[in-house]
């Protein structure tokens, strides 16, 4: 069984329709993940995969340019975001390769070639790549985390937040890329170090 299969089983039922065959809006790269299953989520919902055609509070809306990601400019041109883990940092193709994006620092990392082996980095390391423990833990303390929601800590990673179940605070994934993308805005350019006086409108 492929990696795309085995990862797609561990997962909910699909988030979306079935992929159409003359849906132009997916990039060719990311095809195999949506014909497997059309979004769901995984790992006690530490992994977010985005359906293709939904509307409302879900993946559409996080690729949604006029949401978030047009404070990020040239940062985010050329990108797809698909799926994110359990702190809302995202996964994402320029259309050659799959990436991982820190919404706190716009920073890229590649990550994989394709789809299969994404799926494959994904279940050799659950924790590191969804934040499952994390999510388990805080999930047990709290109850189930709703659909649309992520986990935070209530100081920024960038700013030195810890990944502590303890520390964490539940936000709407939309208005946590929101204040993501203001922090960044105002963290640019400055030193490893510097001094700062975050405005925090969320």
């Amino acid at each position: 069984m492929s990696a795309l299969a085995r990862l797609a089983a561990a997962g909910s039922a699909p988030l979306g329709a079935p992929l159409r065959a003359d849906d132009r809006d997916i990039p060719e790269i990311l095809r195999p993940l949506a014909r497997v299953k059309n979004g769901f989520y995984a790992f006690e919902s530490a992994l977010h995969v985005y359906p293709w055609g939904e509307t409302g509070e879900g993946g559409a809306s996080l690729r949604d340019r006029e949401l978030w990601r047009r404070e990020y400019g040239d940062e985010v041109a050329g990108l797809t975001f698909f799926a994110e883990d359990a702190f809302g940092f995202q996964f994402a193709t320029d259309g050659e390769a799959i990436l991982f994006f820190d919404p706190e620092t716009a920073e890229r990392e590649h990550m994989a070639a394709d789809v299969e082996e994404w799926a494959a980095a994904v279940l050799d390391d659950v924790a590191t790549h969804t934040g499952f423990p994390v999510m388990h833990e805080w999930q047990a303390r709290n109850g189930t985390i709703p659909p649309g929601h992520r986990l935070a800590p209530a100081i920024p990673f960038v700013l030195g937040g810890g990944y502590d179940a303890r520390e964490m605070r539940m936000a709407e994934s939309i208005h946590l890329m929101r204040f993501r993308a203001d922090l960044y805005r105002q963290i640019k350019g400055l030193p490893d170090g510097a001094r700062i006086r975050l405005r925090v409108e969320w």
